[in-house]
């Protein structure tokens, strides 16, 4: 199965106090196309920079991400706002959506930033708000729904504009655990069902459990990889014992 994101090499430095942080450090890493990838590490590990790098919501000061076989760097401002828009999906821990809008109009956001008329892509807004369980509050606002509910609207304004790769940064770190397990039943649900390809950041070996391999960083390095393959029942027992070993 092709790749459909790598990374090689990469090294971010952030400056703090007249010197340089190096944040992430020669980060490698491939992700197949429909493959469902945690990467998992402790508070400060690293582990969003080199989600954001991956993403291109954030340049490396070496190393280069390569999306579905374009090499992110190479694009100008105009073609990596494009490549972002077109192929990559973000879904945070803070819901980011607007109080002033409804539900359906959150999702359809992505499309009028991106000139589409709302009723050339109404049907798709309803596909994806049925796949999240929203069906019936399209015209509710942010602050009529729960969290989990926030959460799916987030999921799905993601998944609208069918982006080749949806990148979750702790997407359950603001969730109770019931509701965070919903959330990540969604996305497993996406993966397994769409082949949707999917790169979850999160510190909880729970969450982690619901993807196919788990890369684990340390002082912004990737120490290990944990396969856990296609698993309808998320046992988090193999990575919490791994996890051990490795005295996280």
């Amino acid at each position: 199965m092709e790749s459909i994101l790598e990374a090689r090499d990469l090294v971010k430095r952030y400056p703090v106090g007249g010197s340089e942080v190096e944040v992430v450090r020669g980060v490698s890493l491939s992700v197949k196309r429909g493959e469902f990838v945690a990467i998992m590490g402790e508070s400060g590990a690293g582990k969003s920079t080199v989600l954001h790098l991956l993403g291109g919501l954030d340049q490396p000061n070496a190393g280069e991400v390569i999306i579905d076989g374009v090499p992110f760097g190479s694009l100008d401002d105009e073609h990596a706002s494009m490549t972002r828009r077109t192929k990559t999906g973000f879904v945070f821990q803070y819901f980011n959506l607007l109080p002033i809008l409804s539900v359906a109009e959150n999702v359809a956001l992505p499309f009028l930033i991106a000139g589409v008329s709302v009723a050339e892509k109404r049907s798709r807004v309803e596909e994806v708000l049925e796949m999240v369980g929203l069906s019936e509050k399209v015209n509710h606002r942010p602050d009529q729904l729960s969290a989990g509910e926030q959460q799916r609207v987030a999921i799905a304004r993601a998944l609208a504009g069918e982006p080749a790769i949806l990148l979750a940064d702790e997407p359950t770190g603001n969730l109770d655990y019931a509701t965070g397990a919903e959330i990540l039943d969604i996305l497993w649900d996406s993966s397994e069902r769409l082949g949707q390809t999917i790169v979850l950041v999160t510190h909880d070996a729970r969450a982690a459990a619901y993807a196919d391999r788990v890369l684990i960083v340390r002082d912004g390095q990737i120490i290990d990889e944990v396969r856990l393959g296609r698993r309808a029942n998320h046992d988090a027992g193999p990575l919490i014992a791994r996890l051990a070993q490795l005295g996280l």
